[in-house]
């Protein structure tokens, strides 16, 4: 590629990982040349962080990439969330949900990041339509006339390369260079607090229950991964995170066993440990002109309650969904870059991103500080929501994806390829 004679793409996604390569591939039939551009080069080595790295996927999610084809293959490797079990460490009151309250076999499944990007990848490899350029890292955009954005590029040489695109996606993570080379600004809460995983082997059989202990510190998640371990997702101050990580086997598990207690037994490290920092990222818009941003790129939540990458999915799929609805309307005269269009998109998805970051931020602050006699205050919370079932009901529901499931169905035009 040379930048006098760029490849012309109709959609180029700028970032590779879960939600752009799930938008790819919901788009594969579409008949639009679709680029998507990733930083790291496919075939990378994971590391640490990623081997530890696990997503607790709700069943919208789930009835999502079923409709896509892509499930089956990720199923064999998901666990299934029977129970949740939320408690405060040291204080009475705790809420307990089960899937067969609302006659599923699971509110949700977690899955090993690696198998999903597998099954992705996978994909992928078999789409005509989907050049995958990889490793090849986003510099700066420019609008050329009316109708095309010319991206920037270099490889891992610095070898500069250029493609053209009538919709640019930024999908590229929280501290998203799009978003910064659009203009878009955002507001940026800094917790100043890591998530350590890591995987563990409880003493007693976890039976499809996914715990969630909070404690003055941070939350700490232990959920199913297999018959046999847990994913643990550990939120703390960033500098007891590193301390964490460094710190040996033994220590480690005495320490978390400590805030989560004795529910499963005797807890055993089974895994490696990684950490990464957390913050609240919500960009002052979702769309600019013939550009758009879906998951992280668009905002980034804490991990209490697990809806980030369920909320990234329902952006990256309703996105797919209403550029399918204008192709199917506008024939030959679609155009992926329609102003009316993005803005309709974004607008519609403002309310869900709003409300699901303010839910996890607000949970974030409440359980997670030091202020005196507020953990009875929290209890007495826990408590009461425990006896309300009808609070219970709807927070379990949008928790599953099920108060969004007309997002979820949405994607049935979406033949699998």
């Amino acid at each position: 590629m040379s930048s006098a004679n760029p490849i012309k793409y109709d959609i180029a996604v700028v970032g590779g990982g879960l939600a752009g390569a799930s938008l790819a591939c919901a788009l594969a039939n579409t008949g639009l040349q679709i680029a998507l551009i990733e930083a790291q080069a496919f075939d990378a080595p994971a590391d640490d962080n990623m081997r530890a790295r696990t997503t607790a996927l709700a069943w919208g999610t789930r009835a999502m990439f079923d409709e896509l084809g892509l499930w089956g293959e990720m199923a064999e490797s998901a666990a299934p969330i029977k129970r949740l079990h939320v408690s405060q460490r040291g204080h009475f009151g705790r809420v307990q949900v089960a899937a067969e309250e609302y006659g599923l076999p699971a509110l949700g499944y977690v899955v090993p990041n690696l198998v999903m990007i597998e099954a992705l990848r996978n994909r992928l490899a078999g789409l005509d339509s989907v050049d995958v350029i990889a490793p090849a890292r986003f510099q700066m955009l420019r609008y050329m006339d009316y109708d095309r954005i010319e991206l920037s590029l270099t490889d891992e040489d610095d070898q500069p390369s250029t493609v053209s695109t009538r919709l640019l996606i930024g999908a590229d993570g929280a501290r998203s260079s799009v978003r910064e080379a659009l203009g878009i600004g955002a507001q940026i809460d800094d917790y100043h607090q890591s998530a350590v995983i890591t995987i563990i082997e409880p003493e007693r059989a976890h039976d499809g229950c996914a715990y969630e202990r909070f404690n003055a510190d941070g939350p700490v998640a232990l959920l199913p991964r297999t018959a046999d371990s847990c994913a643990c997702v550990w939120t703390v101050p960033t500098d007891m995170a590193r301390d964490l990580c460094a710190t040996d086997d033994t220590d480690f598990i005495t320490r978390l066993q400590n805030v989560f207690g004795e529910r499963l037994g005797r807890l055993s490290l089974a895994g490696p440990r990684g950490s990464y920092p957390l913050a609240r990222v919500l960009c002052d818009k979702a769309a600019s002109t013939r550009a758009a941003l879906i998951g992280n790129a668009g905002h980034s939540l804490h991990p209490a309650a697990a809806q980030g990458f369920n909320l990234a999915i329902r952006d990256a799929l309703g996105l797919a969904a209403t550029l399918r609805e204008h192709q199917a309307l506008k024939g030959h005269g679609f155009d992926p870059g329609d102003a009316d269009m993005l803005a309709g998109w974004a607008e519609g998805r403002r309310p869900d991103q709003h409300r699901v970051a303010n839910f996890t931020d607000a949970i974030v602050r409440v359980f997670s500080n030091r202020v005196p006699g507020l953990g009875h205050v929290r209890s007495m919370g826990l408590f009461g929501l425990s006896l309300a079932p009808g609070i219970r009901h709807d927070m379990a529901r949008r928790s599953m994806g099920l108060a969004l499931v007309e997002d979820a169905s949405s994607t049935a035009s979406m033949k699998k390829p």
